[in-house]
């Protein structure tokens, strides 16, 4: 999972204007290379400093994943399994611009009302050298357990 920060510091209107202008849309085989250039781009140097390489893949599933825009421009993968008992929050993954921005929050808080709604936890795994733990932490999820070399969150607002 990517670490995303609060919202900038920048004009709130702009900021808020901006959130409005998010959204997903399902992705497609065609994304495929752009799925790997986001994950490398988020996910290689927590994979380096845990395994101690990159092995190249997305883990990208265009029947689970989505695409992340901004103004119909791709900036990230949100990959959601949805199990009977749990939603599993797959991947977040924002383009390095992208990130502390709020848009992970917003997305963030997006499928928690959806989760709450449902009246299901979302459960996900973070590694534990990647700091994005904090992030959703700060959005609610709580560790569950630790199983090396990623932390098991869950957030149980139903």
């Amino acid at each position: 999972m990517t670490q995303e920060g609060a919202a900038t510091t920048a004009n709130p209107t702009r900021v808020l204007a901006a959130m409005q202008e998010i959204g997903l849309r399902s992705a497609t085989r065609d994304d495929a290379a752009f799925a790997l250039y986001v994950a490398e781009a988020c996910m290689r140097i927590y994979a380096e400093q845990t395994w101690g390489s990159w092995n190249g893949l997305a883990d990208f599933d265009p029947a689970l994943d989505n695409i992340i825009m901004l103004a119909r421009k791709d900036i990230g993968l949100f990959g959601i399994r949805r199990c009977s008992d749990h939603w599993f929050l797959d991947k977040l993954y924002l383009l390095p611009t992208y990130q502390n921005r709020g848009f992970g929050g917003d997305l963030i808080e997006r499928l928690k009302e959806a989760a709450r709604l449902a009246q299901l936890p979302v459960r996900l795994t973070v590694l534990e050298v990647n700091p994005a733990r904090r992030f959703y932490e700060r959005h609610g999820f709580v560790l569950t357990h630790t199983i090396s070399p990623r932390h098991h969150m869950e957030w149980r607002g139903h």
